[in-house]
C-alpha cells in the first residue's frame, strides 16, 4: 500500500479534499463549431481519459455535463457539410493512432489511415477534399507542455538510441474522398504521403488547402530548435521551404488568410504570448505592429482591401483575465495598428493548447471557446461575434452534478474567494497576480500556544506560488492548475496564497515578458519578495511565516530565494532546473531556453561562470530553508538529474531539513491521480511541519509518521497514470516495467530544524 504521510488528527484535510476533486473532475478543454454554426465539437477530458462529444450550439438547450469516453478521441475537425468529422483516435495499447471520420447525424465511423508518428495538428482544406497533418516521429522529444516526454508508439526500445537528426516533426498530405464515402463499413481511406519540409523540423502550421503552407520551422529537431525557429512558405508538392520571417523571439499559432497570399504569426517571448506579425506570401513584406500585445490566437478578417487582409481578430490574455480584440495594421496609427477591444473578461478562455483560442463558424457570425471563471468551472460556450449580444458568453454544457452540489472538495473550493493584488518593486515596477483566501476558514495553526490564531478572521500563514515559463501566467480560473494545483488546495485550508505575475510573466505586454532576459533570477525575485512584504505590511500575511512553492521556472525562482534569502520558513520545489550548466547539455530544451533567456553560454568560459551564478545548486546567502523537492522521473525537459543535484547539494551543506521525492513515470507535469495525491499531501505536511507547526492533538506521537491512506488502492506506489486532469488534451504516459516494483523514492537529510 501506498503510504502518503498524514497529520495526526487530520486525515481529511481540505488540501486532500479539493486535490481528490479535481483529480475526479471532467468538463470540456477544447471546442470547434460545426461551419453552419449548429453544432458544437467538445473535446472532454477527465481521469477517464478524453473523448469528443456533440452537443447544440444552443444556449437554450445545454447538454448534460460531457464525460469522456473509453477510448482517447481528440483533434475535432468539420468538415464543410456540418455532419462529419474528422478526428484523431489513440489506440487502447501503445501503438500509432488513427485519422477517422464521424457522421454525428448517423453515428458511424471509419479508419481513413493510420499514422506513422504522434500527430500533433490536424488541418482540413476550407473545401474539405484534403487533409494535412503535423506528425512527430516515434521517438521526438516533445516540450513541457506536453509533459516532456518523447513520443512512444510502441515499448520503450532497449537500449535507447540518441542520433543527431532523429525524431523529426514533418507533414503529411493527403486527398479525402466526398462526405458520404468517408464513414461506413466502405469508407474510402486517404492515402497520406510525406510533404516535408525536406531537412526541416515543422513546429505547427497553417494551411487552408492546395499545395502552400506555413510553419514555423528549424533545422534542430529537440525542443531546442522551437526557440529559433523561423517562419517559412512550404510547397507540399515538392517539399522546398523558403523562409519568410527571422523573429527576434519566439513564434506561434500561424494563420493564413482565405485567400492564401498572407499569413499572420504571434511573435514574443518563450512561445506564450506576443504581438501579431503580417507577411505577404507574394513579395515577402513583413509588417510587424507594436499595438497589439499578449496575443495567443489570431483570425484574418477579410476586408476587401487590395493589399490584402489588414485585420485580425485576436484572442489573450490582459492581467490576471482575458481579450479578445480586433487589430487593424495601420501604418498610420500609435504602434503601427488600431485595437478595438471587443470582449474583456477576469475570466479565462482556452483551447487545446491551454491558452485563449476561439474556433468560429464559416460566415464568423458565432464563437465558440471553454470558460473558466472563479466559482465557474470550465464550460463549453458559444457568444455571437456582432448585434446587440456580441461576445455574451453561454454555456451549452452543463457542469458535474458533483460541482453544482458542492460536495467534497468542490464544497470547499466554493469557499475560495479569488482577488486582484497590485503592489510596487523596488524599482518602481507595478507587480500584479492573484490573491486566494477562504474567509470562513480558520487559519492553519497550533491551537493554544504561541503561533497563528485558528480564528478565520486575521494575519495567515502565506503561500506564494510561482508559476513556470516563465512567461506563463496566473489567470482567474476556477482552479489555478500550475504547481500540482495546490494554490486553491491551500488556500480552502486557510492558507493566504499569492499567485505572482512577476516581471517575464505574460498578460502585462511584451517589454514585462522580455524583462528578464539577461537579469534571471534579479528583478524577478525582488518582484516576488516584494509581494511578500506588501502583504506583510498590509496585515493580510503572518510576519515570518511564509512559505514559496514553485514548478519549473517557479521552481527554479523558488529553490533560488530559498538559498540567497531567509524571507521563507519551507520551500517546495517542482520539476525545477537547479543546475544551468549540465541543463544545458542534458534537457531538451537545452540549447535553446538559456539563449533565449540570456542566462549564459555554455560554449564560453565567462558564460558558464554566468550559468553557474544563477544556479540554486551554487546559491549562497541564506541560513537555511527547509526545502521539498518533488520530480518525475522520467522528465527530460528539467531531468531527474537537476533534482538530485540540489538535494545532495544541500545534504552536503545541512542547514536545514531536505527531502527528494521522485515518482515513477511522471514527467515536467504529473498526471497520475494518486502521485498528485501523494505530492499534495506531501506539501501540506511538509508547510505544517516547517511554517505552522504540528497541530497539538491528543495522543498523538511527537513525529507523525506515514500513515495509510483509505481508498488508495495496494500496490508498492502511486503508479497508475490515466488521464491528465491538468492538461486535457495529452495522453497519459506509461508507467515503465521496472516501475510496478519500486514506490516513490524518498530520501531525508534532517540535519538541523530552523525555528
Amino acid at each position: 500500500m501506498p503510504h502518503i504521510p498524514v497529520r495526526p488528527g487530520d486525515p481529511a484535510s481540505a488540501v486532500r479534499r479539493v486535490r481528490e476533486a479535481m483529480s475526479e473532475l471532467s468538463g470540456p478543454a477544447d471546442t470547434r463549431i460545426s461551419p453552419d454554426g449548429r453544432l458544437v465539437a467538445v473535446t472532454v477530458s477527465g481521469p477517464g481519459g478524453a473523448d469528443v462529444v456533440v452537443v447544440p450550439a444552443d444556449p437554450d438547450r445545454a447538454a448534460p455535463p460531457p464525460r469522456p469516453g473509453p477510448a482517447v478521441r481528440r483533434s475535432p475537425r468539420w468538415l464543410p457539410d456540418s455532419r462529419t468529422l474528422l478526428l484523431i483516435a489513440e489506440p487502447e495499447r501503445p501503438g500509432p493512432p488513427s485519422l477517422t471520420a464521424w457522421d454525428t447525424v448517423g453515428g458511424s465511423r471509419a479508419v481513413l489511415a493510420t499514422v506513422p508518428g504522434a500527430v500533433e495538428d490536424l488541418l482540413v482544406a476550407d473545401d474539405g477534399t484534403e487533409v494535412l497533418l503535423l506528425v512527430a516521429d516515434d521517438g521526438a522529444e516533445r516540450d513541457g507542455m506536453h509533459l516532456g516526454l518523447p513520443v512512444r508508439l510502441g515499448p520503450d526500445p532497449a537500449p535507447e538510441s540518441s542520433r543527431p537528426g532523429a525524431g523529426r516533426r514533418r507533414l503529411l498530405h493527403g486527398r479525402l474522398a466526398p462526405p458520404d464515402l468517408l464513414t461506413g463499413p466502405d469508407a474510402a481511406p486517404a492515402g497520406l504521403r510525406d510533404a516535408g519540409p525536406r531537412g526541416l523540423t515543422v513546429w505547427n502550421a497553417a494551411w487552408r488547402g492546395g499545395r502552400t503552407a506555413v510553419a514555423t520551422v528549424s533545422e534542430e529537431t529537440l525542443p531546442a530548435g522551437y526557440y529559433a525557429a523561423r517562419l517559412a512558405r512550404i510547397d507540399l508538392a515538392n517539399g522546398s521551404a523558403v523562409t519568410l520571417h527571422r523573429p527576434a523571439g519566439q513564434l506561434a499559432a500561424p494563420a493564413l488568410s482565405a485567400d492564401r497570399r498572407h499569413a499572420a504569426v504571434v511573435e514574443g517571448v518563450s512561445i506564450v504570448a506576443g504581438r501579431p506579425v503580417l507577411a505577404d506570401l507574394a513579395d515577402g513584406t513583413v509588417t510587424a505592429p507594436t499595438a497589439a500585445e499578449d496575443v495567443t490566437w489570431l483570425h484574418p478578417v477579410p476586408d476587401g482591401a487590395a493589399d490584402g487582409p489588414r485585420r485580425l481578430l485576436t484572442a489573450g490574455p490582459r492581467g490576471t483575465g482575458t481579450r479578445v480584440a480586433e487589430v487593424r495594421a495601420d501604418a498610420d496609427a500609435p504602434g503601427g495598428a488600431r485595437v478595438d477591444v471587443a470582449w474583456e473578461e477576469q475570466a479565462v478562455l482556452t483551447g487545446a493548447a491551454f491558452q485563449p483560442a476561439l474556433s468560429l463558424s464559416a460566415d464568423g457570425r458565432t464563437a465558440a471557446t471553454v470558460r473558466e471563471a472563479p466559482g465557474v468551472p470550465p464550460e463549453a460556450v458559444v457568444a455571437p461575434t456582432g448585434g446587440p449580444d456580441a461576445w455574451s458568453w453561454r454555456p451549452v454544457t452543463a457542469p458535474e452534478p458533483a460541482v453544482a452540489r458542492g460536495e467534497g472538495g468542490f464544497g470547499d473550493l466554493a469557499g475560495v474567494r479569488t482577488r486582484e493584488v497590485t503592489w510596487t518593486a523596488s524599482d518602481g515596477r507595478s507587480v500584479h497576480g492573484l490573491l486566494l483566501d477562504a474567509p470562513g476558514v480558520a487559519a492553519p495553526g497550533r491551537g493554544p500556544g504561541p503561533g497563528p490564531a485558528r480564528g478565520a478572521g486575521g494575519p495567515r500563514p502565506l503561500a506564494v506560488l510561482l508559476h513556470g515559463g516563465p512567461s506563463w501566467l496566473w489567470s482567474a480560473g476556477y482552479a489555478p492548475a500550475d504547481v500540482l494545483g495546490l494554490g486553491p488546495a491551500l488556500a480552502a485550508a486557510g492558507w493566504l496564497v499569492l499567485l505572482p505575475n512577476p516581471r517575464g510573466s505574460s498578460g502585462y505586454g511584451l517589454d514585462h515578458a522580455r524583462a528578464v532576459v539577461g537579469g534571471f533570477g534579479d528583478g524577478d525575485l525582488d518582484d516576488v519578495l516584494s509581494g511578500v512584504g506588501h502583504l506583510t505590511a498590509g496585515g493580510e500575511a503572518l510576519p515570518g511565516r511564509a512559505a514559496v512553492l514553485g514548478h519549473s521556472y517557479g521552481g527554479w525562482l523558488a529553490a533560488l530565494a530559498s538559498a540567497r534569502t531567509d524571507v521563507f520558513r519551507a520551500a517546495v520545489v517542482v520539476s525545477a532546473p537547479t543546475d544551468w550548466l549540465s541543463f544545458a547539455h542534458t534537457s531538451v530544451i537545452g540549447g535553446g531556453y538559456e539563449y533565449t533567456y540570456g542566462i549564459g553560454d555554455p560554449d564560453t568560459a565567462a558564460g558558464r561562470s554566468a550559468l553557474i551564478g544563477r544556479s540554486p545548486v551554487f546559491a549562497d546567502g541564506g541560513t537555511g530553508t527547509p526545502t521539498l523537492i518533488l520530480h518525475g522521473e522520467r522528465d527530460r525537459v528539467t531531468p531527474v538529474g537537476q533534482a538530485q543535484e540540489l538535494y545532495r547539494a544541500l545534504a552536503r551543506r545541512a542547514a536545514a531539513p531536505v527531502e527528494l521525492h521522485v515518482y515513477p513515470g511522471e514527467g515536467h507535469e504529473f498526471t497520475g491521480a494518486g502521485h498528485l495525491l501523494d505530492a499534495a499531501v506531501r506539501t501540506e505536511e511538509w508547510l505544517t511541519r516547517h511554517v505552522v507547526g504540528t497541530p497539538e492533538v491528543p495522543g498523538a506521537p511527537e513525529a507523525p509518521g506515514l500513515l495509510p491512506v483509505p481508498g488508495v488502492p495496494e500496490v508498492p506506489g502511486p503508479l497508475e497514470v490515466p488521464g491528465a486532469p491538468d492538461r486535457p488534451d495529452l495522453p497519459a504516459p506509461a508507467a515503465p516495467a521496472a516501475a510496478s516494483a519500486a514506490s516513490t523514492a524518498s530520501v531525508d537529510a534532517l540535519a538541523k530544524d530552523t525555528p
